[in-house]
């Protein structure tokens, strides 16, 4: 195939949307409308609330945050996909999606590292948690947390930027690093070997949190009734939002690296919005019902609201 450098990708996968893009549309408005309420929400609240000033909602605040940077980076190409014929995105853009999805998902991994850290330490090194999450040490986990993710992706993006296509047509919804090395002419050893070391280095965290759980479960096994019972009000949320999101990411990566053919275009988008929207939905809900702290504020704030009012 003749080696071109082009200035525009297809997304093909709107294709067979049909006559249900305006249904597509209005779901994507709700779920995108509900995830900024939510999220920032409880941004808001987090930093309005001196109370919630600690280490494990300052984490909180940082995920939530780093959700609304995601779905934003999809919903909006996707929402204006879907109200016009022509689905094509320039390569500038293209990458820029890319890089902030990337983000999005690396980040996240690296947040829920630090959390879990951070309930393993005051689970069971409950005396010492103020001296190790000090506030310098919440600042440097908080910028590790974002800028490895930001050194390791902007590579990865220099990579694929770098490659020669023989080919224009995106098989997915939005922007996908592996559709566009699939796309070259020359050999991408380079672009594999390094996705491959990238997803090593995201399982370590994978491996810790595992480990900060099983050590958090062993204490609590041993710990009396009560002290069971907020441990199990602080981890319940993370681990929650943790199967989530290694569920989503999971579904991706499968219909990312192992696509085939007979995989229909509603299941494409349904991988998309499940890693986007999933999440970044469920999240602020899961935090906001469960941990006590939280549900505490808004309930405070929702009862003296309703009595400015009467």
């Amino acid at each position: 195939m003749e080696n071109v450098s082009y200035e525009i990708f297809i997304l093909t996968a709107f294709q067979d949307f049909g006559s249900k893009k305006e249904a597509y549309f209005c779901l994507s408005l709700i779920g995108y409308m509900l995830i900024i309420i939510f999220n920032s929400s409880l941004v808001i609240l987090i930093y309005n609330e001196k109370k919630l000033h600690e280490p494990m909602y300052i984490f909180l605040c940082n995920l939530l945050f780093c959700e609304l940077v995601g779905s934003t980076s999809f919903y909006i190409k996707f929402m204006f996909d879907l109200q016009t014929d022509v689905h094509v995105i320039s390569r500038s853009l293209c990458f820029t999606q890319m890089f902030f999805i990337y983000i999005y998902s690396s980040t996240e991994i690296s947040i829920l590292t630090v959390m879990a850290h951070d309930r393993y330490i005051a689970i069971n090194a409950p005396l010492h948690y103020i001296t190790i999450f000090s506030t310098t040490k919440v600042q440097k986990l908080i910028f590790v947390s974002w800028i490895y993710p930001i050194f390791m992706m902007s590579i990865g993006m220099m990579l694929s930027a770098r490659l020669p296509l023989c080919g224009n047509e995106i098989n997915r919804v939005y922007c996908n690093n592996w559709e566009i090395v699939k796309l070259s002419c020359t050999d991408t050893s380079s672009n594999n070997i390094y996705g491959f070391f990238v997803i090593c280095t995201f399982l370590i965290p994978f491996i810790f949190i595992v480990y900060s759980y099983l050590k958090i479960l062993s204490v609590c096994l041993k710990s009396s009734r009560s002290q069971k019972h907020k441990a199990f009000q602080t981890c319940l949320p993370h681990l929650v939002t943790l199967i989530f999101f290694l569920c989503s990411l999971l579904f991706e990566l499968i219909g990312s690296r192992f696509y085939v053919k007979r995989i229909t275009n509603a299941v494409t988008a349904f991988a998309s919005l499940e890693f986007l929207t999933v999440p970044p939905l469920l999240n602020p809900l899961i935090y906001g019902m469960i941990l006590p702290e939280i549900r505490k504020r808004v309930a405070y704030l929702f009862l003296k609201r309703k009595k400015q009012s009467s």
